[in-house]
């Protein structure tokens, strides 16, 4: 049996949060939701050779509000990275994502429970792209069967807010 009394939590989160843009992070396909699979993609979202990935204004100036309003420092100098992933719905084999140098760091946010306010730092907040979305099909009335791919989410701009492992009990995180 374990004593409670001898258990301290210590919760950090990492926060997805998509972008609220029409278009992709790289590129100018539609982020529209609901659409019929694999209708919203270009070459630049399938990583097809040759192409050339501009990062979406738009969401490089709510990244930039979401690292303000998180308290961050914005860096001077800001780059992308290569996480190599293997997943089906992972045209490119990797994801664009930030690593080293974050669009924003040492931020925190304060957050009230019980009369008592506290700050819960922020790591950082970084931007990446979001990859594709497997269906897995058991359907005799439509006769689809087995896994099936939809790219249309591929490439949706998203930001990750990092906290810092500040956060002691289910309340605090909640909040």
């Amino acid at each position: 049996m374990i004593n409670n009394e001898n258990i301290e939590i210590v919760i950090g989160l990492e926060v997805h949060a998509q972008v609220m843009s029409k278009t992709k992070a790289f590129c100018g396909c539609s982020t529209q939701f609901g659409s019929k699979p694999n209708t919203q993609v270009c070459p630049i979202c399938l990583a097809m050779p040759g192409v050339l990935p501009v990062y979406n204004k738009k969401a490089l100036n709510f990244a930039i509000r979401t690292a303000l309003a998180t308290n961050c420092q914005i860096s001077e100098y800001c780059k992308f990275d290569r996480k190599n992933y293997f997943y089906p719905d992972l045209p490119k084999g990797y994801q664009i994502s930030q690593f080293d140098k974050p669009l924003g760091k040492n931020g925190f946010i304060e957050i009230t429970l019980e009369d008592i306010t506290k700050k819960v730092h922020i790591n950082r907040v970084h931007m990446e792209e979001d990859a594709g979305k497997l269906l897995h099909m058991n359907d005799s009335f439509q006769n689809a069967e087995g896994s099936f791919v939809d790219l249309n989410r591929a490439g949706i701009p998203l930001l990750e807010i990092v906290s810092e492992p500040d956060i002691r009990s289910s309340a605090e995180a909640k909040e």
